[in-house]
């Protein structure tokens, strides 16, 4: 098995940097062949990826970024049947590993953790002609990661729970029609919409608590319509991770998700993106051999 490392040095606003430091240092020190790549730009992960997945030879790829580095191997892979992924998390909020059991307290111990683990089968999502690894969402997260990216001088999760709090307190409600495994269009006014293989964004908020990487299901979780004198007490509780106890909550295991958009802005895995009015979210049936 040939392993891959490819490294995104601008993930985690430096964080990534120290991490192949530390990482590389420990390799050269147990004597591992492997090959590295240095992603150069927003999409090269997905272009490189395409080139070492293209041929018929089994590869280990352990991505060393966030969850946007992640989404774009993911979307850059050919061949399912060939592949092995791992993660060292290196990113500003690295959520994706919220759903998994890779350790994040040190990227020693993720090293570790990927050159030894069994690999199992875990699902993605397809997302138009996209594919994402850990949430899709529309609305208020949308709006929070646009406001997050302009703020560049606070530490990554004080950003995100400063741009969360900033636009919770002046949100706007959208109106958009939903449709879940085929059924019936359901007209709904909403504050946001999360589409989760993954549990968490934003740095660990638990949008979708329920979902499970493995279980061949999507977990939607959307926020309808309340009080606006109430938004301070249900910040707190979705901050806290204790979404569900909102009753304002609706949370469905599904297969399928199609959402007719009043703007073509959404997010998926921390990635603003444009596209249809119509977003056509389903799990894919394909699986990833993946090392957590």
């Amino acid at each position: 098995m040939t392993y891959h490392f490819i490294y995104n040095p601008i993930a985690g606003h430096g964080l990534s940097k120290q991490n192949w430091i530390l990482v590389k240092e420990f390799l050269h020190n147990i004597d591992f062949k492997y090959h590295v790549h240095e992603t150069q730009s927003e999409g090269h992960a997905e272009t490189i990826t395409k080139y070492l997945t293209s041929k018929n030879q089994p590869i280990t790829i352990i991505c060393l970024g966030g969850d946007g580095t992640l989404s774009e191997i993911v979307n850059g892979i050919q061949n399912f049947d060939i592949v092995t992924l791992g993660v060292i998390p290196s990113g500003s909020g690295n959520d994706f590993v919220t759903a998994t059991k890779i350790p994040s307290d040190d990227p020693i111990n993720a090293l570790k953790f990927a050159l030894t683990a069994q690999s199992r089968k875990i699902n993605f999502i397809n997302v138009n002609n996209k594919r994402a690894i850990n949430v899709v969402g529309f609305g208020l997260d949308t709006e929070v990661l646009k406001f997050y990216y302009k703020l560049k001088v606070l530490p990554n999760k004080m950003r995100y729970k400063l741009a969360t709090v900033i636009k919770t307190l002046f949100f706007k409600w959208h109106y958009s029609e939903i449709r879940v495994d085929n059924g019936k269009w359901i007209p709904i006014t909403s504050l946001l919409l999360s589409i989760g293989n993954g549990i968490a964004i934003g740095g660990g908020i638990k949008m979708c608590p329920e979902a499970a990487i493995d279980d061949d299901y999507l977990n939607f979780t959307y926020v309808n319509k309340f009080p606006r004198i109430k938004t301070i007490s249900y910040l707190k509780k979705v901050m806290k991770g204790n979404i569900l106890k909102l009753r304002v909550v609706t949370s469905i295991k599904c297969k399928k998700v199609e959402i007719k958009l009043p703007n073509k802005t959404f997010q998926h895995d921390g990635i603003i993106s444009h596209g249809d009015n119509l977003l056509t979210v389903s799990i894919a049936k394909e699986k990833i051999k993946f090392l957590g």
